[in-house]
């Protein structure tokens, strides 16, 4: 689907290279065709450059075709008798044709103009399938319609720079379902960013469906169809299952609520295989969590979640794969009816026994949850002219049966810092106590309560004062834990846009550990505490040149 204009600079003429005076004349002779020096032919999408070899005379009689040749193949692609050179790529070549043992040849530069262009990928309908190889070519903009499914076998290929905007009427929905693959691997310098079809200033979360990947690994529930109203179920017996690569990529105003527990995230991951390369992706403005696992192994580095309306990280069905360096920032006006956390994370929704278990590894993350200040609230947020909306709950809130680890990171300014819930459906207390389940070398900053035992919350209603947290409290404190709590942000010595990076002199600036077996390998061992090494400023983070922070009013 490359529509590109290419433009041929013919920068020497067509010159016969044994077309001297032959008395004789007997032999058959190359036409001699003259193009002046600079001449550029323009070449729209499709078209090719046709040069015509003339035999002298013209009722000359040869016994051979007219070989051509390139001296540059990444510039253009010769064929046999016709002349027709197919250029490829940009660069410097000679082009030859060879007929009756002459020789002629033409010096040419090849450049690229492209041009964009606007194509729809999907009808409209819930139905659309990609059932073969398909590439998304840079530099134009696609229209994602309806529901679009790359099947079982197909592969789809999106190259760097390139803009996906989901279309609002139909909840464009993207869905790589199990054998299907997507290769989206961005740059630095060109992201790829799938965002709203709004016009800037007129963007919100839920402008589309989002991004769904699934895959045949394991879970914990069995084969199951994927939420969010698609047809595509997910799970298997294959822990190394490959669906593809994400790298990166934006996803901006995604996420939809088709009915109560019934959503597509940002980016949705079902059973998605440790096969899978994830890495450098950012969630902004998602309708419903920013990241969620049901099950699978894959493992993912460099994760932002940005004000998204529901929880940022949210792992069940057994999700076992290790992330590292992940930063979320809530916005404090921002929260979900069904209380918004930073990590939501359960075996599953009955709290079953079921294996595998969840039990995904998480190490450097930073999370930055409403709260400026939290001396400025008493028992509640979000109530009495609060700032914050009154939906948010806990930065981490580990339940059913979950054993979820999180190891070196900041948890900052949520109303609650740390819930570890039982309450009738599973044990995550129990797999706390055991070493299942971990909170260590973390950070616990700017909460207005630090600690509850359960959950409770309830809009516009104040924190369980009959909750003190007591086993969340002597868990997080516990002497090999390596854990700390500080009051307020300003102590962790911040800065930067967005101000998530600690001074060399931070609290966050050491303390991280790495011998605890299940931080022991797979992650990159660093010392700091966080997502982000002391002294980062904004020009030389791992966010820079990708991220962006304001695609409210970005002109795609």
């Amino acid at each position: 689907m490359k529509q590109t204009g290419i433009l041929l600079v013919l920068s020497a003429a067509l010159l016969c290279a044994s077309c001297g005076k032959d008395d004789e004349d007997n032999s058959v002779a190359l036409q001699s065709i003259t193009i002046e020096q600079g001449t550029s032919v323009e070449l729209g999408a499709g078209q090719s450059l046709q040069l015509t070899l003339v035999r002298t005379p013209a009722n000359a009689t040869v016994n051979e075709e007219a070989v051509w040749h390139t001296s540059n193949e990444t510039v253009a692609t010769v064929g046999r008798s016709t002349g027709l050179v197919n250029a490829v790529g940009a660069g410097n070549a000679t082009v030859s044709a060879t007929l009756g043992g002459k020789t002629a040849e033409l010096a040419i530069t090849v450049t690229e103009t492209l041009v964009k262009q606007v194509i729809d990928l999907g009808d409209g309908s819930n139905n659309y399938e990609i059932k073969g190889d398909l590439t998304l070519s840079y530099p134009n903009t696609y229209i994602l319609k309806g529901f679009v499914y790359v099947t079982a076998g197909a592969t789809l290929t999106i190259e760097p720079g390139v803009i996906v905007k989901g279309d609002k009427a139909s909840k464009g929905t993207l869905i790589v379902e199990r054998g299907g693959e997507i290769i989206a691997r961005g740059t630095k310098e060109q992201p790829i960013v799938f965002t709203s079809s709004q016009e800037p200033g007129n963007r919100n979360p839920g402008d589309w469906g989002g991004l769904i990947l699934l895959g045949n690994a394991p879970n914990n529930m069995g084969e199951q169809t994927i939420e969010g109203g698609v047809r595509s179920k997910h799970g298997g017996m294959n822990a190394n299952d490959n669906s593809g690569v994400l790298s990166y990529l934006r996803i901006e105003f995604a996420g939809i609520e088709y009915s109560t527990d019934n959503e597509i995230n940002g980016i949705t991951f079902g059973s998605v295989g440790a096969g899978t390369t994830l890495d450098h992706l950012q969630v902004s403005y998602s309708g419903d969590d920013s990241f969620e696992w049901f099950g699978g192994t894959v493992n993912a580095t460099h994760l932002v979640a940005y004000h998204g309306w529901d929880d940022d990280f949210d792992t069940d069905n057994g999700f076992s794969g290790k992330i590292q360096f992940a930063l979320c920032i809530r916005d404090p006006e921002t929260g979900d009816k069904s209380a918004s956390n930073g990590f939501e994370s359960d075996n599953n929704a009955n709290g079953s026994t079921s294996e595998p278990y969840t039990s995904a590894v998480f190490a450097n993350v930073s999370l930055f949850g409403p709260v400026a200040d939290p001396a400025s609230y008493t028992d509640r947020a979000g109530v009495n002219g609060s700032p914050v909306d009154a939906r948010f709950q806990a930065a981490l809130h580990l339940r059913r049966n979950t054993q979820l680890s999180i190891f070196n990171s900041l948890v900052a300014a949520f109303p609650i810092g740390l819930i570890i819930e039982d309450n009738g459906r599973g044990t995550a207390q129990t797999w706390a106590t055991e070493g299942k389940l971990n909170v260590a070398n973390c950070i616990l900053a700017g909460s207005i309560k630090n600690f509850q035992d359960a959950q409770f919350w309830r809009n516009n209603s104040p924190f369980d004062a009959n909750d003190p947290g007591t086993f969340a409290d002597t868990y997080f404190y516990r002497a090999e834990g390596g854990n700390q709590t500080f009051a307020t942000l300003a102590e962790l010595k911040l800065s930067g846009s967005p101000q998530v990076f600690p001074a060399s002199d931070s609290p966050l600036a050491s303390g991280a550990a790495w011998t605890n077996a299940k931080v022991s390998s797979g992650f990159s061992p660093v010392t700091y505490i966080g997502a982000f090494a002391p002294s980062e400023t904004p020009a030389d983070n791992w966010m820079t040149g990708w991220c962006n922070f304001d695609p409210q009013h970005t002109a795609y």
